[in-house]
């Protein structure tokens, strides 16, 4: 017969060990919902964060801008990284492009995939699909960071002027122009201009700001290169993987307004708290 000292202990130590069931019960519980939690976020920064492509509206205004130039509409895109989006994600863009009407449409670099060697089919879509975005003025584009020889081939073929540090006087129904100069980000050579044209500068590294202003007169500069560093801080302009000291939308340097872009495509698969977009301006004199 068991003395009441044994019957208490027992019943200490299954009260002892419903606690240890207990706290094991609610640690998995906490880790599940955490896992849980992670796993959705890692599904949408790939399914849904890394292809649904967004539209960035800014509107910049001049007194500088000629009269014929007012309400101007330029379409910027930026990063495709192609084989990061496929042919289908491109004739989704098409269309979105297409619908804003633009005027000019320009293209800052980063065509292909880091190391990615593109296929003949590979070319052959995208030189359809550049050549299907519509502009009613011209389009332009400056080679990237990760672009091989393919890309003035692909450009050429799409009806995209590449500008490798050169400009473009571009009329518009007046006799007063805008400049369009296209910096080559890779290797920078560039003259000194005298002229008091509206510049816009396109170019793929937003970090070489400095050094092409202190050569040119930019009155807008258009960038990409950044993707936004494809997984950000929530609620912050500020990429966990990108080292560009100019990665913000919008900066003023010195008289320049830089505009960069978040671009499409992406080096990781996955994009989180940080949408790709393409840059959609309407330039106005007031």
């Amino acid at each position: 017969m068991k003395t009441r000292e044994e019957k208490n202990k027992k019943i200490q130590d299954e009260i002892i060990r419903e606690e240890r069931n207990k706290k094991a019960r609610k640690i998995f519980k906490i880790t599940g919902t955490i896992g849980a939690i992670i796993l959705l976020i890692l599904c949408y920064g790939i399914f849904i964060g890394a292809k649904y492509i967004t539209v960035s509206e800014h509107k910049i205004t001049s007194s500088k801008l000629p009269e014929s130039f007012h309400g101007t509409k330029i379409v910027q895109i930026s990063d495709l990284l192609y084989n990061s989006v496929n042919e289908n994600d491109l004739k989704n863009l098409k269309k979105k492009i297409n619908e804003l009407n633009p005027d000019i449409i320009v293209f800052t670099g980063n065509l292909i995939r880091k190391d990615y060697v593109l296929t003949k089919e590979d070319i052959k879509i995208l030189e359809k699909f550049f050549l299907e975005l519509e502009a009613k003025i011209k389009k332009y584009a400056v080679i990237g960071e990760f672009d091989d020889d393919s890309f003035y081939v692909i450009m050429e073929n799409g009806n995209f002027k590449v500008l490798s540090n050169q400009e473009e006087i571009i009329y518009n129904k007046d006799t007063t122009p805008i400049k369009i100069i296209g910096i080559d980000t890779n290797k920078i050579s560039l003259n000194s201009q005298e002229d008091d044209y509206y510049s816009i500068c396109i170019l793929n590294n937003p970090d070489k700001i400095s050094d092409i202003t202190k050569k040119i007169n930019c009155n807008v500069a258009l960038a990409g290169d950044t993707r936004g560093g494809e997984i950000r801080i929530p609620f912050t302009e500020e990429g966990i993987f990108d080292n560009h000291k100019h990665h913000k939308s919008f900066e003023k340097i010195n008289d320049t307004k830089l505009y960069v872009s978040n671009g499409i495509g992406n080096s990781m698969n996955i994009r989180l708290f940080n949408q790709p977009s393409i840059n959609f301006f309407r330039i106005t004199k007031y």
